[in-house]
């Protein structure tokens, strides 16, 4: 990225500074060694009040030769104390102190971001995807290798925390924080890169739950074997809406405008049985959801993954369960006093 490739200019432009004054130190040392006869410590203890410019007296008299060098060496210093002081300006002109400090935020970021989703691929389906999360106020970090896609991306949300790598190897998968999330999207450009990513992800976290993308329908099988949790091609997806539009469309409306609302529009959330108020062995008829006229039960999502349809008052709750709720975000936040957007 162009932060690190700045600070990389500034190391090496102060390894440069500092090698110089090395070299002066020694060569100035070695000079009054040979020209004045003095010992290794007088010697270096001129040169460093000399380059320092600080102006003390002679250690000792100094020869016509000896000044000749002394002048010369305060000459090199001052040379060398002007470039090194133009490349840390330069620097800070250019904004790198800036860059700096925006790469110590994302590396802070990355360290401590738990319960986060990571989108890998920062191609239209991977940016649709992070968009759509961050609409919803979820956590993302977006993997991608390709630096100036990602760039063009963070424009739109320059503080969103991100990876420059191939996502297909643990230690960029690591640094995204595979171990401490929640979901990951595999929206690689290719399949087979999206299958070896997917058993990569599953190797470092087993809990971890997978989408993994195909855009050849016979790919979806080996994804699934990967251990990918759902597996989808998004050409078969688009194709099914589409049709359902044509043949339903009242249905599909009211679907897709709950799948793909606005904060303030119909949406369809999970709530679990804490949200809920509840202690584990509670019914869903007790949960505060059950039975209001502005809020729709659609169904019991168990730990396994097993949907409970339908939803029936009776239905026990275990602590991992999720309640599917549709209704307005504002009703759900009156029952429940919790603002779900950002409560996933």
């Amino acid at each position: 990225m162009k932060a690190d490739g700045e600070n990389a200019r500034l190391l090496q432009h102060a390894l440069r500074a500092a090698g110089a004054l090395a070299a002066l130190l020694g060569l100035g040392t070695l000079g009054y060694v040979v020209i004045e006869g003095w010992s290794a410590f007088d010697a270096f203890y001129m040169t460093v009040i000399t380059l320092a410019t600080i102006g003390y007296g002679e250690t000792h008299p100094l020869s016509e030769a000896g000044r000749l060098f002394t002048v010369l060496l305060i000459f090199v210093g001052v040379g060398n104390l002007a470039y090194a002081f133009g490349g840390t300006t330069g620097f800070l002109a250019a904004g790198g102190l800036e860059a700096w400090r925006r790469r110590s935020r994302l590396e802070n970021t990355l360290n401590t971001i738990t319960g986060h989703t990571i989108v890998c691929g920062c191609g239209r389906l991977g940016s649709a995807v992070t968009r759509a999360l961050l609409r919803q106020g979820a956590s993302v970090v977006v993997v991608d290798r390709d630096g100036h896609a990602l760039r063009r991306f963070l424009t739109e949300h320059p503080e969103l925390p991100h990876v420059v790598g191939d996502a297909a190897e643990d230690e960029v998968l690591l640094e995204a924080g595979a171990r401490r999330a929640n979901a990951l999207v595999a929206a690689l450009n290719d399949d087979a890169s999206n299958v070896f990513l997917t058993l990569s992800a599953r190797v470092l976290n087993a809990r971890l739950v997978i989408y993994g993308k195909a855009d050849d329908p016979s790919t979806l099988q080996k994804l699934e074997r990967a251990g990918a949790n759902v597996q989808f091609s998004p050409a078969h997806v688009a194709g099914t809406r589409i049709a359902n539009q044509i043949l339903r469309p009242g249905l599909t409306e009211v679907i897709g405008f709950a799948s793909e609302s606005e904060p303030d529009e119909l949406g369809i959330e999970e709530v679990s049985p804490t949200q809920l108020g509840l202690q584990g062995g509670r019914t869903l008829g007790d949960t505060p959801v059950w039975g209001k006229a502005d809020l729709l039960v659609l169904g019991v999502r168990r730990i396994d993954g097993h949907l409970v349809f339908p939803p029936r008052p009776e239905i026990v709750l275990g602590p991992e369960d999720r309640v599917l709720v549709m209704g307005r975000p504002a009703s759900l936040t009156a029952v429940l006093g919790i603002d779900v957007t950002t409560a996933r």
